[in-house]
């Protein structure tokens, strides 16, 4: 099989969360971080036929782009990636040795927000963040409006950025750490819970992030 565009992209955006994963049969990829704070999960266009555990996603990736159109056999033990006259047997991991998701379907125990985001509003506060040396997004809502920013929570000192992205009734402050905001480009659809979990919704795949503690609802 020949992986099409969208399943390399979406395994190079997976490899940022988590570096192993385990590929399981069907078309759905999924990965977890280490410390569990970011989930995510996309249905891709390329059907895996068995479980096939990758310890260094990032390099079965690169091996990829020493062929022009590669082919991938995907073994009982190991892939075999091949173009013309050239090859790589590449040996697949214990999925035992790997953090994996749970397959249950992931529910939000609450829904106490929810806005649309656009790819334009997410780049823009990641520049925001880089630029001012801030380490936190938070999205507040004011009971009118809802802000995305770029903020330090911890000092009051601090310079921070704003944009306005939705309207709410509500008023809250969700705090995320900037590292966990790892999803690919597009627009989503995000919903927040109290209870310390998001949930972004986009075309190409959806997120599971942590709300840190220090928010109010």
């Amino acid at each position: 099989m020949q992986l099409s565009v969208k399943t390399i992209n979406v395994l190079k955006n997976f490899s940022t969360i988590n570096p192993s994963i385990v590929l399981k049969p069907g078309h759905v990829v999924s990965t977890i971080s280490p410390n569990k704070t970011i989930m995510a999960r996309a249905t891709v266009p390329d059907e895996f036929g068995g479980m096939y555990g990758i310890y260094v996603l990032n390099r079965f990736i690169s091996s990829l782009s020493l062929f022009e159109n590669p082919e991938i056999d995907f073994g009982s033990e190991s892939a075999t990636i091949q173009s013309e006259n050239r090859s790589i047997v590449y040996h697949y991991s214990d999925p035992s040795v790997i953090m994996v998701p749970p397959d249950r379907e992931i529910k939000l125990p609450s829904i106490d927000a929810e806005f649309k985001l656009t790819n334009k509003d997410i780049q823009t506060v990641m520049k925001a963040l880089g630029v001012l040396n801030l380490p936190e997004i938070a999205v507040v809502g004011d009971g009118s409006k809802v802000s995305l920013k770029a903020i330090d929570s911890k000092s009051v000192s601090n310079d921070t950025y704003s944009i306005t992205v939705g309207e709410t009734d509500k008023a809250f402050r969700a705090i995320f750490r900037a590292e966990n905001m790892k999803m690919m480009e597009g627009d989503y659809d995000v919903k927040l819970s109290s209870k310390g979990i998001s949930q972004f919704v986009g075309l190409d795949a959806e997120y599971w992030i942590a709300i840190e503690s220090t928010s109010t609802w």
